[in-house]
């Protein structure tokens, strides 16, 4: 992996042993990933987001499967998204929110939200045990050019959204909410919210992770189109959930980076 943009850098790529798959039980996992340690600029991870790699905390990744291709890596292209009627009503329904940008620095109020989320969405979870300096390290720690965006009525805090900032796109790393508003559907109304400052801010592109048409949690993704994904290493847009494919590519098909 090389950047041009200024002098060349090689990034030496790592496997990892094969784990259950996060989102299909059936399934064992494994990824290609870079030194923690390694030097990445944020030009250079935009450049690694656009090749499929995501992040957690300065942890950089890509799955890597022998014999599955079914985590399809996805962005929206913001100016030519078009919001359902579904997306539109829960916009009219929390007008009365607000979403802001602040440093995406540690909050003892954005780590008990988090733990109260994870208590109800993934009960039992490993994300659900973690202290605060393993939470520090998943949503606070980056490689630069992060925002965390709350939502609040009034004064509460309803939601917190971390997200990577570049010169032309932006990407979604991590959203939690408090459950007793969960009928605000306040993950969409998120993501809605993030595609509005993408906009504003003359941005093209907002990266949502993978897509995984099994995997319950991660199909909610479907609902923005048109939805772009990497599909043979090329970006393709799909304007219908009935069209959007099960894989990023045949097993046999090489993968570049």
């Amino acid at each position: 992996m090389s950047d041009k943009s200024n002098e060349q850098q090689q990034l030496a790529l790592y496997i990892s042993s094969a784990q259950n798959c996060d989102y299909l039980s059936d399934k064992q996992s494994r990824n290609v990933f870079i030194a923690p340690d390694a030097e990445v600029s944020p030009e250079v991870y935009a450049q690694l987001i656009s090749l499929g790699f995501r992040r957690s905390g300065r942890h950089i990744y890509r799955p890597h499967c022998e014999t599955c291709r079914r985590c399809i890596s996805t962005r929206i292209d913001v100016n030519k998204f078009k919001a359902s009627r579904s997306q539109k009503r829960i916009l009219t329904k929390n007008k009365a929110l607000t979403f802001k940008p602040i440093s995406a620095d540690f909050s003892e109020q954005h780590y008990q939200l988090y733990l109260r989320y994870q208590a109800h969405k993934h009960p039992g979870g490993s994300m659900q045990q973690f202290e605060r300096s393993e939470y520090r390290t998943f949503l606070c720690e980056s490689l630069g050019n992060s925002a965390i965006f709350e939502t609040r009525l009034d004064d509460k805090l309803l939601a917190v959204s971390v997200t990577d900032l570049f010169a032309l796109s932006m990407s979604a790393v991590y959203t939690f909410f408090d459950p007793e508003f969960a009928s605000l559907s306040l993950g969409t109304y998120s993501v809605l919210q993030q595609i509005r400052y993408a906009q504003a801010h003359h941005k093209q592109h907002l990266y949502l992770g993978y897509y995984v048409r099994d995997s319950q949690k991660m199909n909610y993704k479907s609902n923005f189109r048109p939805l772009e994904m990497l599909i043979e290493n090329r970006w393709l847009s799909f304007e219908k959930a009935s069209d959007l494919p099960v894989s990023s590519g045949s097993v046999a098909s090489a993968e570049t980076f």
